[in-house]
């Protein structure tokens, strides 16, 4: 008989959002300063993940700073377009590592919100 291993999400929650389309009056894009800015998709308990060396230089690599990578239940929603909130910090959504049942999120700090 063979045990399943389930893993545990227990470091925190993290937020997910997708950025609304908001203009300026001359047409420019708004970046996001409120959680009213962006929609709503889910709320996921997450597993802190090391940073490897080679985790820092993919993230060079694609053009952006590694600042956390999170481990998750896999949510067929979460993409690089997402945003996420952990514990009232914003972060852009820079890259998702995915199977059936799980995945990895790698995001890059932009601001307290």
């Amino acid at each position: 008989m063979s045990k399943t291993k389930f893993s545990r999400y227990n470091d925190g929650v993290i937020s997910i959002y997708r950025e609304k389309e908001k203009r300026s009056n001359f047409g420019a894009k708004e970046n996001v300063s409120v959680l009213d800015d962006m929609d709503f998709i889910a709320k996921l308990t997450y597993e802190e993940s090391s940073k490897r060396e080679q985790d820092i230089e993919f993230a060079q690599q694609m053009g952006f700073s590694l600042s956390l990578k999170v481990h998750t239940r896999y949510l067929p929603e979460v993409d690089n377009k997402c945003k996420a909130v952990i514990n009232g910090y914003l972060y852009d959504v820079s890259y998702v590592d995915k199977n059936r049942v799980e995945m990895w999120i790698y995001l890059e700090g932009v601001k307290k919100i």
